[in-house]
């Protein structure tokens, strides 16, 4: 087989692939499945509040745009919608996990400063109290 077929081929599998993952050969909805793409909007939409605002909002329209393609019954558009939704609320969990490690870091690198600076100090008192004891020592002899 030559690189053209193959290609074709390759394209035939992909288009049927595609048309499958679509829905385009006539999907029927199930009984309490607008319901069950109600319930995961309303989840998504209660997750949202504690993201930044350019991902709340992006995050936001892809809920209300599935929540009109719920109610106008298309659901396979819906279900497209909601991993797009999904993918976005765990990035937006993402970058809160980081800014909160973030935070810890910097806290705990605040705290080794702090350390730092009390060791030498210490050292600087330990060195000068070493110096003052020798002074001490040789006019006492």
């Amino acid at each position: 087989m030559t690189a053209r077929p193959r290609r074709t081929v390759k394209a035939v599998v992909m288009v049927g692939a595609m048309a499958l993952a679509l829905g385009s050969f006539g999907r029927i909805a199930r009984a309490g499945e607008e319901d069950d793409l109600q319930r995961q909007i309303e989840t998504q939409r209660s997750g949202v509040a504690e993201a930044t605002t350019d991902e709340i909002t992006l995050l936001r329209a892809w809920l209300d745009e599935a929540w009109s393609l719920r109610s106008k019954h298309e659901y396979d558009e819906v279900r497209e919608v909601l991993d797009r939704c999904l993918k976005q609320a765990d990035l937006i969990r993402a970058k809160i996990t980081a800014s909160k490690l973030r935070a810890q870091a910097q806290k705990h690198e605040a705290a080794l400063a702090d350390l730092r600076a009390k060791i030498s100090r210490t050292k600087k008192a330990l060195q000068e109290t070493t110096t003052k004891k020798r002074a001490l020592e040789g006019s006492t002899q």
